[in-house]
């Protein structure tokens, strides 16, 4: 309804008003394109979906995004609980504007910023130009490439522990593909051998595997066992009143006539156990005892008996047959192994 003051519009300046309004939608619209092209549309905005997809576990699609091809190996780090276990050390994860490839229109690197268990690391990726979407958006693709690999190494044992996730070895070697930005942790521990943990930032393809060789160690509960046999080995020897315990290091001469019920051998000091890896087995050091032994003696010619008491050293080795949870030691001097 009109009022007395209002004048009517002329359909010249209600064009013009749609006119304008058409205007600032069509400028909303293209500044909106402009936008989504520079961000949900561009080379950084697929390397930011790939990582999320790394984090969530989900190896399938991000294969799929990478266009990339899996190496022989153990693909246990390609998906799932254990592909999230090597991205939960990455934070922070940034990148940079794509820059432009020389020589490549269709090319475009980026590069991506991120903290690896809290130290500063970074990635680069290639993408190519594919074309438009809706004829309004760009599309960018993962140039194709190669996943890299990590080649975990161990003697004395037939698997390892892989972030939390144990991996069978195949001659003390197993090699992994992985996405990149990884870390790995890995190590071992049975009865009788352990390795301290070693990790792994992986943040680029490589022509080669990126090694992880564990350190083996003995256990204490190995050395103890070893200890508990090489004891019982020598308290056996001085058991017996003999002056050459059979199959035992000690040993005594005299030209003298001895009564055995006087032979009383002990250990004044047992070896120290040392054990090492050599030439593929695991090697005891050579063995040193101190045995002192008590005895009458009688002179053949005097008929004299005179008690003496000898200290001394002596030396012996032993070879080991170990697993990881068992093992013997075999003294060489008795050629038996020893019992327990």
């Amino acid at each position: 309804m009109n009022t007395r003051n209002s004048k009517p519009i002329s359909a010249a300046r209600l064009a013009l008003r749609w006119a304008l309004a058409a205007m600032v939608v069509i400028v909303l619209v293209l500044a909106g394109t402009i936008l989504a092209n520079r961000t949900l549309f561009s080379p950084q905005h697929q390397v930011q979906a790939l990582q999320q997809l790394l984090a969530q576990g989900e190896g399938a699609k991000a294969l799929g995004l990478m266009q990339a091809k899996v190496p022989a190996g153990d693909a246990v780090a390609l998906n799932g609980e254990v592909l999230k276990r090597t991205q939960a050390g990455i934070t922070d994860f940034t990148t940079d504007e794509a820059q432009p490839v020389e020589g490549e229109d269709q090319l475009r690197t980026v590069t991506a910023h991120y903290k690896a268990d809290g130290v500063q690391k970074e990635s680069s990726y290639t993408l190519r130009h594919d074309g438009k979407s809706w004829l309004l958006f760009d599309k960018w693709v993962f140039a194709p490439s190669t996943l890299p690999t990590v080649s975990i190494k161990a003697n004395t044992v037939n698997e390892v522990t892989v972030n939390e996730q144990k991996i069978p070895l195949a001659a003390g070697v197993s090699t992994l593909p992985v996405f990149y930005p990884s870390i790995l942790d890995a190590s071992f521990s049975t009865k009788n051998f352990a390795a301290d943990t070693r990790g792994m930032v992986v943040t680029k393809p490589a022509k080669e595997p990126v090694e992880i060789a564990l350190q083996t160690k003995p256990t204490k509960e190995f050395i103890a066992a070893i200890n508990a046999k090489v004891k019982s080995y020598l308290d056996k020897c001085v058991s017996e009143q003999v002056l050459m315990p059979a199959g035992c290091p000690f040993a005594y001469t005299t030209s003298a006539r001895v009564n055995p019920a006087t032979i009383d051998w002990s250990i004044a000091k047992y070896p120290t156990i040392e054990v090492n890896y050599y030439n593929g087995a695991w090697v005891l050091s050579p063995l040193t005892t101190s045995a002192t032994l008590t005895l009458t003696e009688q002179d053949l010619r005097t008929g004299a008996k005179e008690k003496k008491t000898v200290k001394d050293e002596y030396s012996f080795t032993a070879k080991l047959t170990t697993s990881t949870t068992e093992v013997s030691v075999r003294p060489v001097a008795d050629g038996e192994q020893v019992a327990g």
